[in-house]
């Protein structure tokens, strides 16, 4: 798997937002050097912890400024991020409990939801944000 590298393709049109969404593709990065390996339940536990508290301050504001622009579909785009929180706070309590997790397995998971999510859903408000 390749580093992912952030490009003007995945821009949301809001300095503020690219910025916050490089910091999550930062935190999957940070998983790379730590594919195939074993016994690295350490940096796994840190990069869920980073982004299980990167992920709630980001969801938030982004949450709140689509409410605040009239997009019409805040709602599900909120649900979406629920659910993401929901994976990760799930994935840290199991590596905390002691379960043994793949960083292949997590960078995987985290891979195709951010990516699709960055790519797809967030794109689709990009319309209603205050030109930049």
């Amino acid at each position: 798997m390749d580093l992912v590298k952030w490009d003007s393709t995945m821009s949301v049109g809001s300095d503020e937002f690219d910025n916050q969404h490089k910091i999550i593709i930062d935190c999957l990065n940070r998983l790379h050097p730590l594919l195939g390996k074993s016994d690295c339940r350490a940096e796994i536990l840190e990069v869920l912890a980073t982004l299980e508290e990167f992920v709630l301050l980001h969801f938030g504001e982004e949450e709140r400024t689509l409410r605040q622009v009239g997009y019409p579909d805040w709602r599900i785009h909120k649900d979406q991020h629920d659910q993401m929180f929901d994976l990760v706070f799930n994935l840290k309590t199991d590596v905390e409990s002691g379960r043994t997790l793949e960083a292949t397995y997590l960078h995987e998971i985290l891979y195709s939801w951010l990516i699709k999510h960055i790519l797809g859903d967030d794109k689709k408000y990009v319309p209603y944000l205050p030109k930049q």
